[in-house]
């Protein structure tokens, strides 16, 4: 009997492994069938790519999803329950300004300019001193900010691959970052969309068999569930616990500005919106994007609290899901849960690879030698996936705390100049140069100081961008 239970079980877990690596062979498909669809198309020419609505939304929707939504998010339902409900609401809001705004015309914008970078988006009718300042000065400020952000992609890659194949945890960092980096070097800008669109879909339906089944085990066994679910504490279930008004109205002006700075200062979802086909076709995707980023965040923001109360007691409530599916569903559905987690982190490390290498090869390099040089740019992503895997090994932490503090510094000092520039408000090179600078040493000593606990930095580093340029402009004819 006992020989056949470990017959059985290693039967399962080799069916579990077979569905997630077939659906790894179609990832690497995608990437090479976009190398041979992108082959004529030079790789900085976005506006050449002419993405759909949907090729626009679904990829920045992957791309933007991020290893914090299967990682992050589930570890904040399961320890602080319902309170963290309020951040998916607040996003949505800043999203809804974006999408009224801005992808348009930075498709516009992108279309005038050439652009494929948002340095040269900034650069555009600048004199030729102050766009090579600012090409420099947005390179590093992507390169640093988005080494953060990529790194927590590889810290919840890590956490995924050791739960759900029982690897060591550097074995399992190693064996997730070499398959980003490989696929990223074979597919560039073109295979990155392709994938990000197949892993869109595997997240659509991953997100749906994971949360129908952490629902039928609470319905299974109600009474143990609600039992657990009390241990957690009397605020675990409240959404506004120790929480004024002020302070409710606070963290979701703080987190909507957060969103804002996103859609505008992230450059691996701004290249989506340059390579839309026209700026109508670009705005279009406003509903496709936001319905993708909210269903499957607030699917894991509620998978987190059931998880509390169905398995209470998980020492690294991040690999929440990948722990409860090796341990309660059958093989096939957690062959397509552990690809579905798989997709959504890859999707995100993938587009930073290649938005980091663009802001390499078209404006960090050319800056500084004052000419363009012919790199490869899948050269360049296999050495910035190298160097930011073995960052993650130093740094370890949260995937939650790195991601959002990543994003909101980068969105505080971008943010403001894509906005200034797309609404063709008023401005020099100085003027721009000085808002990207002080929106980020504002976000940064609002976060040292402390007042992030009441409002996101990223309100407050946007405002001093704005207000930067506008007093600097103000002065000069």
């Amino acid at each position: 009997m006992e020989a056949a239970t470990h017959t059985d079980h290693i039967f399962s877990l080799t069916l579990s492994e077979i569905v997630f690596f077939l659906t790894l062979m179609a990832t690497f498909a995608s990437s090479f069938l976009g190398r041979k669809h992108g082959a004529h198309i030079e790789e900085r020419q976005l506006s050449e790519h002419k993405l759909n609505k949907w090729l626009v939304g679904l990829s920045a929707g992957a791309a933007g999803n991020s290893g914090f939504i299967v990682a992050g998010v589930v570890g904040l339902g399961y320890t602080y329950g319902l309170q963290w409900i309020l951040l998916p609401i607040s996003w949505m809001l800043g999203d809804f300004v974006f999408w009224s705004l801005f992808p348009n015309r930075i498709n516009e914008l992108g279309r005038k300019s050439y652009a494929s970078t948002i340095a040269e988006m900034l650069s555009y009718e600048l004199p030729q001193k102050a766009g090579f300042a600012l090409k420099i000065l947005c390179s590093v400020i992507i390169l640093f900010c988005l080494t953060g952000y990529v790194s927590a992609q590889w810290l919840a890659g890590q956490k995924f691959i050791a739960g759900a194949f029982i690897l060591p945890s550097v074995v399992a960092l190693a064996v997730f970052a070499v398959i980003i980096i490989t696929y990223t070097t074979i597919g560039g800008f073109r295979g990155s969309v392709y994938t990000d669109i197949l892993q869109a879909i595997i997240r659509l339906l991953g997100t749906a068999l994971i949360l129908g089944a952490i629902v039928m085990a609470v319905m299974q066994d109600p009474e143990t569930f609600h039992r657990n679910i009390a241990t957690a504490g009397p605020e675990f279930l409240n959404p506004f616990p120790s929480h004024t008004l002020v302070g409710v109205v606070g963290f979701m002006l703080g987190f909507a500005a957060a969103s804002l700075g996103f859609g505008l200062g992230e450059p691996h979802l701004v290249s989506r919106y340059l390579a839309g086909s026209s700026p109508k076709e670009t705005q279009g995707a406003w509903w496709i994007y936001i319905g993708f980023v909210q269903f499957t965040w607030l699917a894991m923001q509620v998978f987190g609290i059931l998880l509390r109360g169905v398995m209470p007691g998980i020492s690294e409530p991040e690999a929440g899901v990948s722990i409860y599916f090796q341990h309660n569903v059958n093989a096939v559905i957690t062959g397509l849960v552990v690809a579905d987690v798989f997709a959504t982190i890859a999707a995100t490390s993938n587009s930073l690879l290649v938005a980091m290498s663009q802001a390499v090869v078209h404006d960090l390099i050319p800056a500084v030698l004052r000419r363009e040089k012919n790199i490869p740019l899948g050269a360049v992503s296999l050495v910035i996936g190298a160097l930011t895997m073995l960052l993650s090994l130093i740094i370890g932490g949260s995937v939650a705390t790195i991601a959002l503090s990543s994003i909101s510094i980068l969105g505080s000092g971008l943010g403001p100049a894509v906005m200034i520039k797309t609404m063709k408000w008023r401005h020099t090179g100085e003027s721009l140069i000085a808002s990207i600078i002080s929106g980020i040493a504002v976000a940064v000593a609002w976060k040292v100081f402390g007042y992030d606990s009441a409002i996101n930095e990223a309100a407050a580093g946007i405002a001093a961008g704005l207000i930067t340029n506008a007093l600097i402009a103000a002065n000069r004819k």
